[in-house]
């Protein structure tokens, strides 16, 4: 590739880049992102008063919410934004769609989750309690990454913001009745890697961690997949 298509191609990728930050953080983004920010804020405050050294377990919980409320909004809400803002015509008529716009978008929205929770887990470990801050971020990321993609899914298939929100607040409410039975399971979506069973010997919990978190990935890599295949469906969006 000649110089000049190189820096042509890098100007392409980082106005797309641009742009499709400007999507993500554009309508009610802010507030979801603004809720994360209390939310792990309020809570951690209470845990630096609190002197208890051994609340990684805790904190797991806290990070994990964060972490949804970040991803939520911009992968249940985008197609609809797209279609609300009549731009998904536009983007339907760009050759490799799924592959060129969405992808991206994707990928940036996991890529700024991740930043943004590595500076939570950053600020926990300085301020409340030492742990293994690249560690404690992969191991949020695993449901988050699971959850944040099923919604994207299911957006390409009910089309609508608000009806995905609902389908998969039922999914949360249904897993989290069934917290107690799924505790010890690898099919566990809200395992808690840090918080050990009493009657599990810490070698057996490292592989059903293991397990849990191959599942997430395979998840979702299908649920991705499943979107991507579902956006080729040009006559269910226009």
């Amino acid at each position: 590739m000649k110089p000049t298509g190189f820096y042509n191609f890098i100007d392409l990728v980082y106005k797309m880049i641009i742009y499709n930050l400007r999507i993500i953080f554009a309508n009610k983004f802010i507030w979801f992102l603004s809720g994360s920010i209390i939310f792990y804020l309020g809570l951690s405050v209470i845990y630096v008063f609190t002197n208890d050294v051994s609340r990684l377990r805790d904190l797991y919980g806290v990070f994990l919410f964060s972490g949804l409320l970040l991803v939520f909004y911009p992968t249940a809400f985008g197609i609809q934004n797209d279609q609300d803002a009549r731009t998904i015509e536009i983007l339907f008529g760009i050759p490799n769609y799924r592959y060129k716009v969405w992808l991206v978008r994707i990928i940036l929205i996991f890529v700024i989750a991740f930043m943004i929770m590595f500076v939570f887990t950053f600020l926990a470990s300085v301020l409340i309690v030492k742990f293994r801050v690249l560690d404690a971020t992969v191991q949020v990321m695993m449901p988050v990454l699971f959850l944040g993609i099923m919604a994207f899914m299911l957006s390409t298939v009910i089309r609508n913001g608000n009806g995905t929100a609902v389908v998969m607040i039922i999914f949360g409410l249904i897993f989290l009745i069934l917290s107690d039975f799924l505790r010890k399971s690898q099919w566990n979506i809200f395992l808690n890697p840090y918080e050990v069973p009493w009657d599990v010997n810490e070698t057996t919990w490292a592989i059903i961690t293991v397990k849990n978190r191959i599942i997430l990935v395979a998840g979702s890599i299908v649920f991705l997949l499943a979107a991507l295949f579902n956006l080729q469906k040009r006559e269910k969006f226009m």
